[in-house]
């Protein structure tokens, strides 16, 4: 809440992974194939937790310090429409983010469990006036 200006509503809010590893990497240690023995809490590590939160006009992205803190001052703001999302199976997506922005990495992963489908048609509409979730 403190990175909404004071006449922005919060529409939506999640966490989502940045990738910090290569895929096929991610892959063999979250399967236990590379580490047959903790490898999926390696995996965990590859990856860093960030909140979300999308408002009518844009979609704020900060970086959770641990354990599960979220860091408002190093969020970065950007436009809804420098932010698609591309689903992955039936409940997971992939975040990207348009252009490079100083401190904000360009993919995220979204955690499964969240309602991706609400997410995709928020953002597609863009320039719409959006009410409450």
């Amino acid at each position: 809440m403190q990175n909404l200006e004071p006449d922005e509503k919060l529409v939506w809010f999640s966490v989502v992974k940045q990738f910090r590893a290569p895929a096929v990497l991610r892959f063999l240690l979250s399967w236990s194939i590379v580490l047959p023995i903790g490898g999926p809490v390696v995996a965990m590590f590859l990856e860093a937790n960030w909140y979300l939160g999308v408002t009518p006009k844009r979609a704020i992205f900060g970086p959770i310090k641990r354990p599960f803190q979220p860091d408002p001052s190093g969020a970065v703001a950007v436009p809804r429409g420098d932010v698609t999302v591309h689903r992955i199976g039936r409940s997971g997506g992939e975040l990207t983010v348009a252009g490079p922005k100083p401190g904000l990495p360009r993919k995220f992963r979204l955690i499964k469990g969240k309602n991706v489908d609400e997410l995709l048609a928020l953002l597609q509409s863009v320039g719409e006036d959006v009410s409450a979730p």
